[in-house]
């Protein structure tokens, strides 16, 4: 799965989340943005999003986030055994690609400290109307 920041596709629609820092134990001082990115694959309804966390100019750390239920992933993979390789999909976690330039449990920690319902609907939104844009895009096959 490919995933694009959602500004790319729904352009003014889409809004980043930034968020300062001043004095934290676990994180450095300074702007936090959190970039919201979706499976660029028109026929996947995974319903989640990778954000990229930006601070200094440079990505920090991803965070995968699945506002869905645990069943709900376990349906959507098609395999409920306990055996499911499938990495954490609902709520959050550290995704296995990220840099880790800051501390992943602090980084964590502040985005569900931040995470509401009014967040949660932005990611649901823009998920919609990502998947609307891709949908109508000509196909990207030569």
């Amino acid at each position: 799965m490919e995933f694009m920041p959602a500004g790319e596709i729904i352009g003014k629609a889409h809004q980043v989340r930034t968020v300062t820092i001043k004095q934290s134990p676990q994180l450095p001082d300074g702007d936090y943005s959190f970039i919201d990115s979706y499976c660029a694959d028109p026929d996947c309804d995974c319903r989640k999003t990778m954000i990229q966390v930006i601070h200094n100019e440079k990505i920090v750390s991803i965070i995968n986030y699945g506002w869905e239920s645990a069943e709900f992933y376990k349906n959507w993979w098609g395999d409920d055994s306990n055996n499911n390789p499938m990495p954490k999909m609902h709520g959050a976690s550290i995704d296995i690609t990220s840099p880790d330039l800051v501390d992943r449990n602090g980084i964590l920690a502040l985005f569900n400290a931040l995470l509401n319902d009014i967040w949660v609907a932005k990611f649901k939104h823009h998920y919609r109307e990502f998947k609307k844009a891709i949908s109508k895009e000509p196909s990207r096959s030569n």
